[in-house]
């Protein structure tokens, strides 16, 4: 029989193609649109067919479309079931559980990760972080969040999805029968008629230095001589129900700075770009580079882009997901007011495959802000064009890194390029000058432009200046999100503000800013002030505002195991020191788990780290194109550094069992 697509899906393609300005960056929503199809079709994963039709719209061989979609996750090219039950397993959701939440539904399904069962109803996976962190153990049923899953509750829902009563699954239904603890106090149902989850968003507050109180939800934050204002959570908190429509971010001052920027007599792109430079904004993604002179770096060829970069996968870090979720127009008008300064007429949202709540409430923001007048052609009446295309990632960590986030933009596979000479600014998408910015930069823009650079700079301390989002999970009372003032120190937060350790525990250690961080403990650090010049002086970084608080019981070399075997599961396998050294690097630290490790390992460890980030150094010595590799030595290094004894004990328990021949039960090892 002749394959071929829906016409649904053959206009749907054409919709997609013309959102880009090359046919080739079409490869990846084309792909969803081919699996959806395979799967309507009665196939039961992605199909040759499905991306042989993908490469004739696009004008590429075949063999270069499955070279894109042997690269991300999310394109399910073996046998799937009905429904995709995938159990995160990283640090986060590891410290609250997740293993015996994957074991209760591999358990009930029959059959081990990464396989269907019989009647191709279920397939269990273990995933990396999917961004839920604040409501962990978090699963995800074909990618709609369920959060606060227990073993009980997961039993029960993979019987319930087997069962013939659910019809169309939605993550308000699977919340409402199958979630527990939250992050956020309320869930916030989508439209009637709008198909997808409803992952309750994590928690929000603001904190200040020193002053002790925990403020209320809907209330801005007094600190020394005058109010400290909520920057990116104010309309979340004060219109729960309602933050994310068009008509409430109006109703609130939303696009005055738009209004401000565009209006008569407006602001010039100069103006704006030294009204940002004076706000002393930095980078909110990881690098923290201050935002106003990335922009001025942007080198004169035209045409020009800016790409959002809100491939959010950093384990630990769920912050851009509440943005996107609950106020899509802030980061919007951020975007607008940041292309016209560079002079950019066509940007671009890359968001996360594993966030399509977000997507949706993005795509439906940037459908109102164009009937709206905000985006388009002559926007405001001022003469001044900008086209926002969003773009859906596939399940691919390494596609935060910017360069790597361009080529899988491009349609290629998502792997870094080497800087010098592919710095974007010079030389980005489509090899032309381009921004890439992070959500919550972005977010920071409005509120800069109606109050003013100097305004932004004047609030927390001189080097780390305004709000950051702060994304707190692990063996905390009150996980989620948080607007911090920069300044209070590690005690404030954790104690004050995340309500101190679960169950009366003792803190042990922390990860200060995302899985790269090095580590925290209590006896060092827990008066440290959270500003990034402490923090960098510290041995550690601020990175992406990601805290994971572990807690006494912590078996810290499972701890690290669990954050090497991320990045070795990411790694894009471009460059040997990576690829190579994190799978040595996690079978050794399995191996010493397992009771089998060798007097030699603590060292092997070492030496293997030192040759992928020579020196042990922070910020690490680079043998890479990008960062991933050097980074992922920070938690065996923390280990080492803080925790030798741990690793000590194992591996006299296994010189014990060699001692007595005997054969360890393997514990540490991974399906």
């Amino acid at each position: 029989m002749t394959y071929a697509w829906s016409e649904a899906a053959e206009e749907r393609a054409r919709q997609v193609i013309a959102g880009y300005p090359r046919r080739r960056s079409a490869i990846m929503p084309l792909l969803y649109i081919a699996m959806k199809e395979d799967l309507d079709r009665g196939a039961d994963r992605l199909t040759e067919d499905g991306m042989r039709r993908v490469a004739e719209l696009v004008g590429v061989t075949p063999a270069q479309v499955v070279a894109v979609a042997s690269f991300y996750t999310m394109y399910k090219r073996d046998r799937v079931g009905k429904y995709l039950v995938s159990v995160c397993t990283s640090i986060s959701c590891w410290l609250d559980g997740a293993d015996a939440v994957l074991h209760a539904v591999e358990s009930e399904a029959g059959v081990p990760s990464g396989h269907t069962d019989r009647d191709g109803a279920i397939t269990p996976e273990h995933v990396e972080c999917i961004g839920a962190c604040g409501g962990a153990p978090a699963v995800q049923v074909n990618y709609e969040f369920v959060e606060g899953v227990t073993p009980a509750k997961a039993r029960e829902m993979v019987r319930w999805l087997r069962s013939e009563e659910p019809d169309a699954v939605t993550g308000d239904e699977l919340q409402d029968r199958f979630g527990g603890r939250t992050a956020f106090p309320w869930a916030i149902p989508e439209p009637a008629g709008v198909a997808g989850p409803v992952p309750a968003c994590a928690s929000l507050g603001t904190a200040v230095p020193s002053n002790g109180h925990v403020p209320d939800l809907d209330t801005s934050s007094t600190v020394g001589n005058g109010e400290i204002p909520m920057i990116l959570t104010d309309r979340m908190n004060r219109h729960p129900l309602d933050s994310h429509a068009l008509s409430t971010y109006e109703a609130t001052g939303g696009y005055s700075a738009l209004r401000r920027v565009l209006g008569d007599p407006g602001m010039t792109p100069a103006e704006i770009t030294d009204d940002i430079k004076a706000s002393m904004l930095r980078g909110r993604g990881g690098a923290g580079f201050p935002a106003g002179v990335k922009w001025s770096f942007l080198a004169p060829a035209r045409p020009s882009y800016l790409v959002v970069n809100a491939d959010e996968s950093e384990p630990g870090t769920f912050k851009d997901r509440q943005l996107m979720e609950r106020d899509p127009h802030q980061m919007i008008e951020g975007i607008v007011i940041s292309s016209y300064a560079t002079d950019v007429n066509h940007a671009f949202v890359y968001i996360r495959g594993e966030y399509p709540k977000a997507a949706r409430r993005v795509e439906a923001a940037v459908e109102e802000a164009y009937r709206a007048g905000y985006l388009g052609r002559d926007i405001l009446g001022s003469g001044y064009d900008l086209e926002l295309t969003v773009h859906l990632g596939a399940g691919a960590y390494i596609c935060g890194e910017e360069t790597a986030l361009l080529n899988s933009l491009e349609g290629k596979r998502g792997e870094p390029r080497i800087k010098p000479p592919y710095f974007p600014a010079a030389k980005g998408l489509y090899m032309m000058p381009t921004i890439v910015n992070n959500v919550e930069t972005l977010s920071n823009v409005p509120w800069i432009i109606m109050e003013g650079g100097a305004a932004y700079a004047a609030i927390g301390p001189g080097g780390s200046p305004g709000k950051r989002m702060c994304s707190i999970s692990g063996h905390v009372n009150r996980p989620g999100n948080y607007e911090i003032v920069e300044g209070l120190t590690w005690r404030e937060l954790i104690f004050d503000l995340a309500g101190g350790i679960r169950d009366g525990n003792r803190l042990k250690a922390w990860v200060p800013g995302g899985a790269s961080a090095p580590w925290f403990v209590p006896e060092l650090h827990l008066d440290t002030e959270v500003t990034k010049e402490a923090i960098d002086g510290n041995g550690s970084m601020t990175g992406s505002g990601a805290v994971i608080v572990m807690d006494h019981t912590t078996d810290m070399v499972a701890a690290a195991e669990r954050l090497v075997r991320f990045f070795a599961h990411e790694s894009c396998g471009q460059c040997t020191p990576c690829r190579e050294g994190t799978v040595w690097i996690d079978l050794i630290l399995r191996r010493i788990m397992d009771r089998q490790g060798r007097p030699v390992d603590a060292d092997l460890l070492l030496d293997v780290s030192d040759n992928i980030s020579p020196g042990l150094q922070w910020p690490p010595a680079m043998t890479t194109i990008c960062p991933l590799g050097p980074s992922a030595v920070s938690p065996v290094v923390s280990l080492l550094q803080y925790f030798r004894d741990e690793v000590d004990s194992y591996l006299a328990q296994a010189d014990l069992l060699a001692q007595a021949n005997l054969v360890p039960v393997s514990i540490g090892g991974v399906r």
